[in-house]
């Protein structure tokens, strides 16, 4: 009986801590030669609807691309890149725990549990081919959103996902 009170308590509070964490991931097209992409242009994704956040996704999304040599032209300006973004978000449940076990499984045997919704955010952001209109390149990010964050934490916030976005672009070479 105390193994399983143990197990429960541990799994409830590597819950707590997992959820905090960053998934970031990448997929390319193989076939895609990276070296000819130049140049860049916005093209509509499914855009957050709050137009200061918006700003600085896009700011934060042309900050990396001009740090990988990128330079913005409009989209009739027959850019290399259609370079677009997606942001959704889903609700999931916390859990936060505290009390349950003790020292070598002798202490108390009580505790308390505590659940928050929390709001996870994705941003995949695309670039495509703009002569082929095949996607030659996506990056994901997946994290918990602070609705109380400063306008200066959530601006860090953006900059830093879109860095670990960009961290794997180009694609190292085949």
């Amino acid at each position: 009986m105390r193994i399983v009170t143990f197990a429960t308590a541990a799994c409830l509070a590597l819950l707590g801590t997992l959820v905090g964490a960053q998934s970031v991931t990448y997929d390319f097209d193989r076939s895609a030669d990276f070296t000819r992409f130049k140049t860049h242009a916005w093209v509509r994704g499914t855009n957050v609807s709050d137009e200061l956040n918006h700003k600085r996704i896009v700011r934060a999304i042309d900050a990396q691309l001009t740090a990988r040599g990128f330079s913005k032209v409009e989209a009739i300006g027959n850019p290399d890149v259609l370079v677009a973004y997606q942001a959704s978000f889903d609700r999931d449940l916390e859990i936060n725990a505290s009390g349950l076990g003790g020292y070598r499984l002798a202490g108390p045997r009580s505790g308390t549990a505590r659940v928050e919704e929390v709001v996870i955010g994705t941003l995949a952001i695309d670039m495509m081919d703009a002569q082929t209109k095949n996607i030659v390149w996506r990056g994901v990010a997946s994290r918990d959103l602070d609705a109380k964050a400063s306008p200066e934490k959530k601006e860090k916030n953006i900059n830093k996902t879109a860095e670990k976005i960009f961290k794997n672009y180009p694609p190292a070479s085949r």
